[in-house]
């Protein structure tokens, strides 16, 4: 699975929630795995409670207020609140197991931090998981052509999902 900001949001939450599907349920699509063998992402938010630095909210405050609406309601409660960030924020649901991971990300984005990626693959290592981070010097939000760069996503895919070097 892979995406770009919040589209690399969503691809590490399936990376660390996915899991096996339900046997007994209903739907026949709820039966079916949400597990994914690898992921890829350009720039992603991974932790909206330390954004950029320790201990700073980005649950549609800060760098993110003009993002507000997508968090939908947030709790006002900051214990609820914190629960919340928790349950949207990817590095919290880091396990034993997670798939591969590849982040590329511009050192010069101002909306979602390089630190966003760098702790997520530090967390993802320290449970044994594989992860890299390829930097784009100079490089913000995206940059010219960035489009180009899913060719990287396709050698990392190639080496972890069909064991191929290129």
């Amino acid at each position: 699975v892979a995406g770009g900001s919040a589209g690399a949001h969503l691809s590490l939450m399936l990376a660390t929630r996915g899991g096996p599907g339900s046997a007994d349920a209903k739907d026949p699509v709820d039966r079916e795995s949400s597990a994914v063998q690898a992921a890829a992402g350009f720039f992603p938010p991974t932790d909206f409670l330390n954004y950029g630095k320790p201990g700073e909210s980005a649950v549609g405050e800060g760098i993110l207020k003009d993002f507000r609406s997508a968090f939908g309601e947030v709790p006002k409660d900051p214990e609820a609140k914190r629960r919340f960030a928790e349950s949207i924020s990817p590095i919290y649901h880091v396990r034993p197991g997670v798939p591969p991971v590849f982040l590329l990300v511009g050192d010069a984005d101002k909306l979602v931090p390089m630190q966003q990626s760098e702790v997520f693959l530090e967390r993802v290592k320290s449970v044994g998981g594989l992860g890299e981070i390829e930097v784009r010097p100079g490089q913000g939000h995206g940059w010219k052509d960035w489009e180009n760069d899913v060719e990287r996503f396709a050698v990392w895919f190639d080496r972890h999902l069909r064991k191929l070097e290129r």
